[in-house]
């Protein structure tokens, strides 16, 4: 899978690309943009019980997955 930036995806939008071609060209591109709460991932090891990711997830708004690569980080972090 290739990776793009967004940069190049305006570039090519702004030089006229039709939206088919860009469908075709960067189709299943994800973008996913959290919605920052100050100290939210400290707030999420903080409250972490080890059951609720999803909780977490809704409560600061951003991903399961999200919520687990923030704890094992911490992990990570504390085993150093």
């Amino acid at each position: 899978m290739s990776m793009f930036t967004l940069k190049e995806i305006f570039n090519d939008i702004k030089k006229g690309m039709s939206l088919e071609r860009v469908h075709k060209y960067y189709g299943g591109f994800t973008l996913y943009i959290p919605k920052q709460i100050p100290e939210y991932k400290e707030r999420i090891v903080e409250e972490f019980t080890g059951y609720n990711y999803d909780s977490l997830a809704y409560k600061y708004n951003t991903t399961p997955k999200n919520v687990r690569a923030i704890i094992n980080e911490a992990k990570k972090t504390n085993e150093k």
